[in-house]
């Protein structure tokens, strides 16, 4: 008898440890106090649905997402609170993960979110520079610049994994020319 009840307890422990791992959670703060009681949303990039978003109110500057399906997803702010403030873009994967949502937003934690937040800025250098070639009437440059920019969104596919979710979103932006 107690063969059977240990055996049950570790089974259900084992259970719970698996579903734990499985599971995500987004801890995430506001940098604006003004926000407080305002909804945070986490918007599936693909089949974007009333069922598939998720809704929280912000309280005490933080708020929590938990989940155990993995996709691209974004965390954005109410309508009418959201100027002022970057959405973010995240992958919902086992583990934590933790945001800061305000005027520059990021994200940071789990693998797939460290990668997302370097190509985030990468993202964000690349588009500084082509304006300023653009302005400049740099056209050949920032073309240049622009395949440079893909072929290292690809390379940073290829380094995460290209069939994890992070992989095939960026390489959904960038194929490769055949």
């Amino acid at each position: 008898m107690k063969k059977i009840i240990f055996s049950l307890i570790a089974g259900v422990a084992l259970m719970t440890s698996c579903s734990q791992e499985k599971e995500y959670v987004i801890y995430g703060t506001v940098s604006n106090p003004d926000l407080e009681g305002a909804q945070v949303f986490l918007v599936p990039l693909e089949n974007a649905t009333k069922e598939t978003i998720d809704s929280v109110s912000i309280h005490n500057q933080v708020f929590e997402f938990r989940g155990t399906e993995e996709k691209m997803a974004e965390i954005r702010i109410e309508r009418f609170k959201r100027l002022g403030n970057e959405n973010l873009l995240v992958v919902t994967e086992p583990g934590e993960t933790f945001v800061t949502i305000g005027q520059i937003s990021s994200g940071r934690g789990t693998p797939q979110n460290d990668s997302l937040q370097v190509w985030k800025n990468l993202t964000k250098d690349y588009y500084q520079k082509a304006a300023s070639l653009n302005r400049q009437d740099r056209k050949d440059d920032a073309a240049a610049l622009r395949e440079s920019y893909a072929a290292r969104s690809r390379q940073m596919a290829s380094n995460v994994g290209e069939e994890s979710t992070l992989g095939i979103f960026l390489n959904s932006r960038f194929p490769e020319n055949n």
